[in-house]
């Protein structure tokens, strides 16, 4: 068994008492789709959640002093950091998963079109909205305690939610959605190119800093 998939299990077995907290999402869903949020908004929804969930490891890690025990395992440093951004994925990726479903659902009892190009950008857009979200805050907490960084950890929160709703309130922006909205595609192709960038060297940052606090 490789390194960082030894520290996802433990991240998981740590997460275990939080699992009941993920309920919340999927009822924020559920009423969001109810009131006919498109799949797109459900998406970034989800993926604004997870990331807010997404710290809690980072305080449990504090409060029971869990580093002492990372240094105790037989892995390499970069596993124990591949093994935390591998871990928040698959969070992401389970609870988009979920959000998907229950949106298919709901457009079938409502006999609703389904359209797989807004679910592609939905993926997309809130994929990048979650890897821009912890791709600062991991390296963040890699540097500082939960404690010193976690006012630090609410600034991506607010510049991802001004970079999201100002296009909106901004006629100059207007020109830039309509070109956006008429080329789908390299916009879904982006956004994950984009967000794997950034999950990358987000990546390598947090290797840096770990290594420094540790």
């Amino acid at each position: 068994m490789t390194g960082f998939t030894s520290m996802i299990k433990l991240d998981l077995f740590t997460m275990k008492s939080q699992s009941v907290s993920y309920l919340s999402l999927l009822a924020i869903v559920l009423l969001f789709a109810f009131m006919g949020s498109s799949v797109i908004t459900l998406c970034i929804t989800g993926a604004w959640f997870i990331a807010l969930m997404s710290v809690n490891i980072f305080a449990i890690q504090e409060k029971n002093n869990l580093d002492r025990l990372y240094g105790s395992v037989s892995v390499s440093l970069h596993d124990i950091v591949l093994g935390r951004y591998m871990f928040l994925l698959l969070n992401y990726l389970l609870s988009i998963l979920a959000v998907i479903v229950l949106h298919l659902a709901i457009s079938l009892y409502h006999n609703t079109e389904i359209a797989a190009s807004d679910i592609f950008l939905g993926v997309s857009l809130s994929f990048l909205v979650f890897s821009a979200i912890t791709g600062i805050q991991i390296p963040l907490f890699s540097k500082m305690s939960y404690t010193k960084a976690k006012t630090w950890s609410l600034l991506p929160f607010i510049a991802v939610m001004l970079l999201v709703f100002i296009p909106s309130f901004v006629s100059a922006f207007s020109g830039v959605i309509a070109f956006m909205q008429s080329h789908t595609k390299a916009l879904i192709i982006c956004g994950i190119l984009i967000s794997c960038i950034v999950q990358l060297i987000s990546y390598r940052v947090s290797v840096f800093f770990y290594r420094k606090r540790i």
